[in-house]
């Protein structure tokens, strides 16, 4: 395999979810994409995995999940012991400026003191720690219940739920869902996306900071074995065929693109034969190289990135890409409009 042409393609993973084991998994691909190591996946790799990216300080890749808490009144106290707007004006001032890393909602029919705080592992992961250094009293609250849903991530805490005037359950997908298409403004799930595109769409997307983002690595992914792949350009369009992923047949322009590729592919593979590393042979790779890259992010910021990509004066291929983020939320019920 030498030099390979595909298309730009977006992969809906839909909302992260809401249970442990189904979550560690999601973050894995994503970690492991940015290495090209998903041959080493096995069913019980995600727990070791997600653990040593902890451990490593590698928080950015567990930013690809959501954890959406529901308080509410606990049924063993008095009524009116829970005041869900006291809580929250609390939280704040404990968090402080860590609450920009959640986001808080109420939830009126759940009960007029219902509220839901959400935010991905690494935020809730911070904030726990954050919260041991000197609200005690909130780190315990919050420690026990983590570990009660997420008992890989998180250790427990000295904790009695029964003494405590709120009860805290864990939002699944479905209940997340329709509370954003109740209220848009609730903002509560997590939307996952696989982009594959080219390096200079990803360059664009990296703009859009409300999102998190794992890449596929040029640093650490050594192409001479698996070949360079290219995405292909809109003018070589007419001359692929996209079911069989082959051209069709030759043509002066085809031909110039093949030999532009195969000598830079070259060029790469001679600079890691006088003992170069990938991360510093990669500076001949061009703008236009195949790269994965997993884009998370919630309604609002998906909704924001539609309406400036998807416009005639967008990039075309970034415009693909919107449009294809358009197609799903649509088929969920959220439109962009």
């Amino acid at each position: 395999m030498t030099v390979q042409f595909v298309k730009t393609e977006v992969i809906p993973y839909g909302m992260a979810p809401a249970g442990e084991k189904e979550a560690l998994h999601v973050v894995e691909i994503c970690g492991r994409t940015a290495y090209k190591s998903e041959d080493k996946m096995t069913e019980d790799s995600a727990r070791s995995f997600v653990l040593a990216l902890k451990k490593l300080g590698h928080l950015s890749v567990l930013e690809h999940s959501n954890i959406v808490l529901k308080v509410d009144s606990n049924p063993s106290f008095a009524a009116g012991a829970f005041n869900g707007k006291q809580f929250e004006l609390e939280l704040i001032s404990v968090i402080k400026d860590r609450i920009g890393f959640h986001r808080i909602s109420f939830l009126p029919d759940a009960g007029s003191d219902a509220l839901a705080i959400a935010g991905n592992f690494r935020s809730w992961i911070e904030t726990v720690a954050f919260l041991k250094q000197s609200q005690l009293e909130h780190h315990r609250l919050f420690a026990y219940h983590l570990n009660r849903f997420f008992p890989n991530l998180f250790e427990s805490a000295p904790f009695d739920p029964e003494a405590s005037p709120c009860r805290i359950t864990l939002m699944q997908e479905a209940e997340q869902l329709e509370t954003l298409r109740r209220d848009p403004r609730s903002d509560l799930p997590v939307f996952v996306f696989k982009f594959i595109c080219d390096r200079g769409i990803t360059h664009e997307v990296v703009r859009h900071r409300v999102f998190s983002f794992t890449q596929e690595s040029t640093r650490y992914v050594n192409y001479q074995n698996r070949g360079m792949t290219l995405i292909l350009p809109e003018e070589l369009h007419p001359f692929y065929d996209f079911e069989k992923m082959e051209f069709m047949r030759g043509d002066p322009l085809v031909d110039a693109w093949h030999s532009r590729a195969l000598t830079l592919f070259q060029w790469y593979q001679e600079d890691l034969g006088r003992g170069l590393k990938p991360e510093i042979a990669r500076d001949i790779l061009p703008n236009l190289l195949k790269s994965e890259i997993f884009v998370s992010g919630r309604w609002s910021g998906w909704k924001h990135f539609i309406e400036l990509r998807d416009s005639p004066k967008a990039h075309p291929r970034i415009r693909y890409v919107a449009r294809e983020n358009r197609k799903y939320f649509d088929s969920i019920g959220m439109s962009c409009g």
